[in-house]
């Protein structure tokens, strides 16, 4: 498993442990990235670029800081 697929764990736990609504967290954070979350596998490459769009719209959306 690379990060790629643990940051959209984390995030996925993230909304979960903290009661958002999925579709619309979700639905934001793929406008954010241009790809959803909950498709990314474990066998995904980590790709850097998705990585940097992930972290920033973490922040931007959950004020999540991924690290």
């Amino acid at each position: 498993m690379g990060k790629l697929y643990d940051y959209c764990q984390k995030i996925d736990q993230h909304i979960q442990a903290n009661g958002l609504d999925v579709f619309r967290t979700r639905g934001a954070l793929a406008m954010k990235t241009g790809f959803i979350v909950t498709l990314v596998g474990p066998d995904d490459p980590d790709d850097p670029e998705k990585i940097r769009a992930l972290k920033e719209a973490a922040k931007e959306v959950l004020d999540l800081t991924l690290v």
